[in-house]
């Protein structure tokens, strides 16, 4: 070996060396959840009853995710994620008691006047669950940072970044700000914007609505008596759902209202005055004096569905695997029976011996969740061209059916509608029954 060879050879240990010594190994973790929104509480809380340790990494750096203002959404849980989170203990830990719907009222625009009748009307089931029940999402949030905080097998991290992703043999190596990480399995709960969908490649089936939601709360004179008001029209649904009282005693709702999105931009721009009036015109007096006790909050609808759900040692979960309309309130009822199934195959698999990343975990949970979704994703968007649509012959046929429907049918099979909207397609997980994992 000439001298220069010796020279170079010896040059490249000593770097070698120097660069084993200078970068750690990466630290080695179970689980790895991406977002500590509502989806990635809800994945934590539901896998922390299978034992796992649980990393749940957050970009913002404190409990406001981040955001501006308050998330001014609701969410309606159904009865089986209504059975989950009581479960979980996180509606025991929220500031409000969840406002039971024990009714729903569906109309169309041209039908306002008929609101104590309505076109279709749903109540509750013979075995006395509400239709729902309506809780704030901030008030949510932070149930679930409350109760995970005392929870030892889960760890919140803030001011989290991953910035880079590669399968290995050992499992799914993470670029985490300036260091490494390596799990058994990541979660991917940062939203239909997912950078873990990206770094996994996984393709999404995507459509634009062209229209927006405008949400906001608004007080009423008159009782909305624990009633879910939807009505349909050409330019998109409203839905106006009932909360608790507020702090003066006045009757709040909660809106849902569903334009072009031209039209959304310039309600979204009006005063609160002014925005109150055109609600009031909407209602036609259905709820007494209206009152909108904030801005509306400005949010464009698109429908999102990911071709995989899962890929080694990934999985995707929430709204980084599918968004939908939400003119059914199912989105994060969605997520719950995601976060339920996957802590279903993670607890079976772990019970026999086998790892969280495991290919009856991972596929396991995509041949499950799959058909569900797809199904609620193609009633919601069905629903939604079936009462897009103002040509006369078709909304005479769909206002004759839906009072042939409401007259005709025994509650009975009427609820069975429900109970698929409750429980998807699959069979319900411990946890949406209510049942905690264990041994």
């Amino acid at each position: 070996m000439s001298h220069v060879a010796s020279v170079v050879l010896d040059f490249g240990h000593y770097v070698s060396h120097f660069m084993h010594m200078d970068s750690p190994s990466p630290e080695k973790c179970e689980i790895v959840i991406v977002g500590a929104g509502l989806a990635g509480y809800a994945a934590a809380l539901a896998l922390a009853g299978t034992g796992a340790e649980i990393v749940v990494l957050d970009r913002a750096t404190d409990s406001s995710g981040g955001a501006a203002h308050p998330d001014p959404r609701t969410t309606a849980l159904s009865p089986s994620s209504f059975k989950m989170l009581t479960c979980l203990d996180v509606l025991s830990a929220c500031q409000e008691v969840p406002t039971p719907i024990a009714a729903m009222r569906i109309t169309e625009a041209s039908s306002v006047p008929k609101w104590p009748g309505g076109l279709l009307n749903f109540e509750n089931a013979n075995d006395g669950d509400a239709l729902a029940y309506m809780v704030r999402n901030r008030d949510l949030l932070g149930a679930f940072a409350e109760v995970s905080k005392d929870i030892s097998n889960i760890s919140i991290r803030k001011g989290q970044t991953v910035t880079d992703m590669e399968q290995t043999p050992n499992g799914m190596q993470l670029t985490v700000n300036d260091h490494q990480m390596i799990c058994d399995l990541v979660i991917a709960c940062d939203g239909r914007q997912s950078l873990v969908r990206d770094f996994l490649g996984t393709r999404i089936i995507k459509r634009d609505y062209h229209r927006a939601a405008l949400v906001a709360d608004f007080s009423h004179s008159l009782p909305h008596d624990n009633l879910a008001r939807q009505i349909f029209r050409t330019n998109g649904p409203m839905a106006c759902l009932p909360l608790g009282k507020s702090p003066n005693g006045q009757h709040v709702s909660s809106l849902v209202w569903v334009e072009k999105t031209k039209t959304a931009k310039s309600l979204s721009s009006l005063s609160q005055e002014r925005f109150s009036y055109a609600l009031s015109e909407q209602l036609d007096g259905a709820l007494g004096d209206i009152r909108v006790s904030d801005t509306p909050h400005f949010f464009p609808l698109s429908l999102m569905l990911a071709e995989n759900y899962a890929a080694p040692h990934a999985v995707l979960l929430g709204d980084a695997a599918h968004v939908i309309h939400p003119l059914a309130g199912q989105g994060y009822n969605l997520t719950l029976r995601d976060a339920a199934m996957l802590a279903e195959h993670v607890f079976d698999a772990k019970m026999v011996g086998l790892k969280a990343c495991d290919l009856s975990v991972t596929e396991g949970y995509q041949l499950s969740r799959r058909v569900d979704v797809f199904a609620m994703a193609g009633l919601t968007d069905g629903l939604n061209n079936l009462f897009g649509t103002s040509f006369p012959p078709l909304s005479w046929l769909r206002h004759a059916g839906l009072a042939l429907v409401n007259n005709a049918l025994p509650n009975q099979a009427k609820h069975m509608g429900q109970r698929y909207a409750d429980r998807g397609t699959s069979p319900l997980p411990r946890l949406l029954r209510g049942r905690r994992l264990t041994g």
